[in-house]
């Protein structure tokens, strides 16, 4: 019986669960993703966020072990975004497979931790995270700057409070290689696992991450102080397909044949080591229950629930100074707009600001300022992943809104919160639009 269990341990909950039937009832198991159940949309309003749904459909391409009949197909861009309850250890393991003729990636799947999750990724890119804010680590085909053929060697894209800098005042993921990195082989199925382990106290560097390829650990990797506040969970798990002509440039890609194409499947998210889909389920093909967002299961009372502020600009610019009413929206220069006095609160876990916006130019992001009393300096707040011509809604909490141009100090927590600026880099003649501006608690 004891060499039974240790034998289990070492194979992961997949060993007990043949085919993965009644995996997801396992009380070790978060959340469960088969593709089986719906439709894109579905899934992605199970999951929280779906991304360019319309670069996906349900494939009957399926690893030849699966116990289902469809799997998630994208091509060139999307992702699918969901949370988990807070835990310690998180391991996340998935099915993939890239076309034959891929190329080079330039976002992979995340695993994160976050202090204040949003139903939708937040662009931190360049950013070193407080220890008390978030880390996230990305399991991401890395071409070794054309080194390896694509899509390239599997590795640990990372940032945490203590990462290393560019030199420049810039924080872009760290690496973590494995000793002995094997290509990626395109065209065949691959099981992947991750785990992301956060520290035990705030003072001890024993964090850990882990990768596993099919059902081999390949990377392994000790001794981080990912957070400073036990309070902090891994908590988000990104299933993200990004594809640039930057990582074509980084890696010296030349093809002009290149299909930006991969499929997902069999997806499980746990806090102990789940392996590969082992044998068949009693009955033949199965359907999980599939998972769903912990965010929608959030009680009322920790949403905001009654707006303080807002406007619509169909009658001018209100309370803002600095930019222009213009067909029922305000027009923002790259000076920025502000607004002072028009609300006063204090922040809470529930405030929160949201609006929507819209770029007239290509934009890298745009910048939030909120002036603090207590702070004495400004808290910033920066808007990513905008698209020319395109509206997006943003929302934020203000306890997400910190002090320092990394925001990598004291938040706004418990601070007066009675102003905002909103401001970017560009041409004079840049414009951003904004329109339904309202301050909530």
């Amino acid at each position: 019986m004891i060499a039974l269990f240790l034998l289990l341990q070492q194979t992961g909950i997949a060993a007990q669960y043949p085919g993965d039937e009644g995996i997801e009832k396992d009380p070790r198991v978060l959340f469960v993703e088969d593709f089986e159940t719906g439709t894109v949309r579905d899934t992605g309003a199970r999951w929280g966020e779906v991304s360019h749904a319309e670069n996906m459909d349900l494939s009957a391409d399926v690893p030849a072990g699966s116990p289902g009949v469809r799997s998630l197909h994208i091509a060139k861009n999307g992702h699918l975004y969901t949370h988990t309850k807070g835990v310690d250890t998180l391991f996340a393991r998935f099915y993939v497979k890239f076309h034959e003729k891929t190329g080079y990636i330039h976002h992979f799947v995340h695993l994160n931790a976050d202090a204040s999750p949003t139903p939708w990724p937040k662009g931190n890119a360049g950013i070193k995270p407080a220890g008390d804010q978030g880390f996230t680590s990305g399991i991401e085909p890395w071409g070794q700057w054309g080194k390896a053929p694509a899509p390239g060697v599997w590795h640990f894209y990372s940032y945490w409070h203590e990462m290393k800098g560019d030199g420049a005042g810039k924080y872009w993921g760290n690496f973590f290689d494995a000793p002995r990195a094997e290509p990626i082989p395109p065209g065949r199925w691959i099981c992947v696992e991750a785990m992301l382990k956060a520290n035990s106290t705030p003072e001890a560097a024993d964090g850990e991450q882990a990768f596993w390829v099919d059902g081999a650990k390949v990377g392994e990797f000790k001794g981080f102080r990912w957070r400073t506040s036990d309070a902090l969970k891994v908590n988000t798990f990104w299933l993200l397909y990004y594809i640039t002509d930057q990582a074509a440039r980084h890696n010296n890609d030349t093809a002009t044949d290149r299909v930006y194409e991969v499929w997902f499947d069999d997806i499980v998210l746990a806090t102990s080591y789940i392996g590969p889909v082992q044998g068949s389920p009693k009955s033949g093909k199965k359907v999980a229950t599939p998972g769903r967002s912990a965010l929608q299961a959030v009680p009322v009372a920790s949403k905001a629930t009654r707006t303080i502020y807002a406007e619509n600009f169909d009658a001018g610019p209100g309370k803002f100074k600095g930019g222009e009413a213009v067909e029922g929206a305000l027009s923002i220069p790259p000076k920025g707009a502000s607004a002072w006095g028009g609300w006063s609160t204090t922040v809470g876990e529930t405030t929160s600001i949201r609006f929507r916006l819209k770029p007239l130019v290509d934009l890298d992001q745009v910048s939030v300022l909120i002036w603090s009393e207590k702070l004495n300096d400004n808290a910033r707040f920066y808007l990513t992943g905008l698209k020319k011509g395109e509206w997006k809604t943003v929302e934020f909490r203000g306890v997400e809104v910190r002090k320092g141009w990394a925001m990598d100090g004291p938040s706004l927590a418990g601070c007066t919160l009675n102003n905002i600026s909103i401001l970017f880099e560009g041409a004079p003649d840049a414009r951003v639009l904004i329109d339904d501006f309202e301050v909530r608690e």
